[in-house]
């Protein structure tokens, strides 16, 4: 079995302890994997003033909180470095078509997977996907200035790639 879970990154604090919409993400994924113990992690998120000041990858708390919970670390495959949205799926373009999954799963926050699907689109378009939306216990204050960003953000996108 080859199967990929592919969690985005969100932010951490300046000692490495992350933010809510990072664990609902990853307790997602540690949720799919606990019921299908045989897929692999992939987690993204380096460095970035808006999300990690740490002398350590964003990638590398994620893990930390997965193996905390009993993933094992040989379920884990080695962290992808990026910046953003559209850097998590440049940079793991390549790992995904060398690797070709039988099913690479997405999960990201539920406010957030319009977004991605749209840059998943553009950068990556492996045939092989399915998205899960991470759902998000944030703040109802939280997730209304989030889904405004966001709500920005893609019509940013579609003026940039011309859609409706």
């Amino acid at each position: 079995m080859n199967n990929i879970i592919l969690v985005l990154g969100a932010p951490n604090d300046a000692q490495g302890n992350l933010t809510t919409m990072a664990q609902d993400r990853l307790n997602c994924a540690f949720n799919l994997h606990l019921a299908n113990p045989g897929f692999k992690i992939l987690c993204t998120g380096g460095f970035g003033a808006h999300f990690n000041i740490t002398e350590k990858p964003h990638y590398f708390y994620a893990y930390q909180f997965l193996m905390e919970r009993g993933v094992p670390e040989q379920a884990l495959e080695e962290g992808i470095l990026s910046t953003n949205t559209i850097t998590d799926f440049q940079l793991v373009k390549e790992l995904v078509w060398q690797k070709k999954p039988d099913l690479l799963i997405v999960i990201t926050s539920d406010f957030h997977m319009e977004r991605a699907q749209i840059l998943y689109s553009r950068y990556l378009n492996y045939p092989k996907v399915m998205f899960v939306p991470a759902i998000s216990s944030l703040a109802k204050e939280d997730i209304t200035r989030l889904i405004e960003h966001e709500s920005r953000a893609k019509e940013i996108l579609r003026k940039d790639i011309h859609m409706p």
